[in-house]
């Protein structure tokens, strides 16, 4: 029984831990939500650029994605 309860506890704080972690979208996602605050001169293919030269992957949280534009010189928020 004891081994029961610990997987039970184990399997809780990952449950737990995957909650709390932002959840990531695709960048394309994340440009169809935000087009419309961005000045249309700037291109999501140089966005796109910009982020990847930052360090940023396809995948990421909309906060990550939203700082990096911040960064880029837009602040959408």
């Amino acid at each position: 029984m004891a081994g029961k309860e610990m997987m039970k506890q184990v399997a809780s704080k990952v449950v737990e831990e995957v909650v709390q972690q932002p959840q990531k979208v695709d960048f394309i996602v994340w440009w169809a939500l935000n087009e419309k605050k961005i000045p249309s001169h700037h291109h999501k293919e140089i966005i796109k650029a910009d982020f990847k030269a930052r360090g940023l992957s396809d995948m990421e949280s909309m906060e990550d994605f939203s700082e990096a534009l911040k960064k880029y010189g837009l602040d959408i928020i």
